[in-house]
């Protein structure tokens, strides 16, 4: 969807604003059959661990970077600050949900204290929000998305450590020279953030839109194969839709019980409340007046915990089955959340 539709859905009168939110309903209708498609998949005899893993690569190796790319075909300037702008507000989002849960959970255990920090402090920046973002916005959000995404890496990779270190009730048997370890050095850091393909995509399509422009980049001289482009961005959003379906873990996750817990509450509150509302207030504070910076911003802002998060708390010796508990149930309720978040993001973000 180009940026033009987008702005005609978000905005507009009464009645198109109401067949426009019904217009995202159906997009979202889309989303869900595809995420539940995954979880048939991930708890049937068929599945099998390895298919996921190279689903997820194919996806973010190849789809995710194609749709990147050629969303740069929809920019018509450029605007290097938006891109400082996304970064500031996606640190100052991770320190504000880390201090927030900190507060709320410190008289807990450490072990606890550290599941739900890591749970409330880093969100599944990628795999969740982009097929959403892409099915709802279209490709032109993705560049955001990917700058965010880029900024959470390098925050899991330094702040996340940190913060298992601080937590971890063990401290002694946590060793930097174990292989499958979250610890990293500066080096490697950097070498695993530079071939992370999504920031790639976004340097390649920034290179070719100054070489040869947006109108070639959209492949518009070449009718024929833009069918096929079109066909890669939907297999790119139908596979990350099932691959957010492949990361439930238990079905005994999903009993109503665990949605309705004070761990579940405590975390919610953070990731559903306070992150949207410290993102609300940077755009304010940096004047960002572009609804589909803020609209990427805030789906990946209330994005549920990300998978990774279990392998984090099983190295610090924090409560991995509390992790994998509020993995699931907030990406549950995410989910069930979705379309009242749309709704608002609507009614907030309108054209002036």
């Amino acid at each position: 969807m180009c940026k033009d539709r987008v702005n005609l859905i978000i905005h507009g009168d009464r009645v198109a604003f109401i067949e426009g939110f019904f217009e995202l309903l159906s997009r979202l209708l889309i989303v869900y059959i595809m995420i539940s498609v995954g979880v048939i998949w991930r708890f049937s005899k068929y599945y099998k661990p390895k298919y996921g893993k190279w689903i997820t690569i194919i996806t973010i190796w190849f789809f995710f970077p194609i749709n990147i790319i050629s969303s740069f075909a929809e920019i018509e300037s450029f605007a290097g600050t938006t891109i400082i702008i996304v970064s500031m507000i996606a640190v100052i989002v991770h320190l504000a949900s880390f201090l927030s849960i900190h507060l709320i959970s410190r008289k807990k255990p450490p072990e606890e204290v550290g599941a739900r920090v890591l749970c409330s402090t880093f969100p599944n920046s990628l795999l969740y929000p982009f097929p959403i973002i892409l099915a709802i916005l279209g490709s032109f959000a993705l560049i955001y998305a990917a700058i965010f995404v880029f900024i959470a890496m390098i925050l899991r990779n330094s702040l996340g450590v940190l913060l298992g270190i601080w937590y971890n009730p063990d401290k002694a048997n946590i060793s930097s020279k174990d292989e499958k370890s979250p610890f990293m050095d500066v080096q490697r850091i950097m070498i695993n953030l530079l071939k992370f393909p999504p920031f790639l995509a976004v340097i390649a399509g920034f290179i070719l839109y100054l070489l040869v422009g947006p109108k070639a980049i959209g492949l518009s001289d070449y009718p024929t194969l833009q069918p096929v482009l079109e066909i890669v961005k939907s297999i790119s959003l139908y596979g990350a839709l099932i691959l957010v379906g492949v990361s439930f873990r238990a079905l005994d996750q999903l009993h109503p019980r665990n949605l309705f817990s004070k761990e579940v509450f405590r975390v919610s509150f953070v990731r559903f409340l306070i992150a949207p509302l410290v993102i609300l207030v940077c755009l304010v504070l940096f004047q960002v007046r572009e609804p589909i910076v803020a609209i990427t911003l805030l789906i990946q802002g209330m994005a549920p915990p990300a998978v990774i998060n279990i392998m984090y708390g099983k190295f610090f010796h924090l409560k991995e089955d509390e992790i994998s508990l509020l993995i699931t149930s907030l990406t549950i309720l995410a989910l069930l959340i979705l379309p009242l978040e749309l709704l608002i993001l609507m009614i907030l973000f309108p054209i002036p």
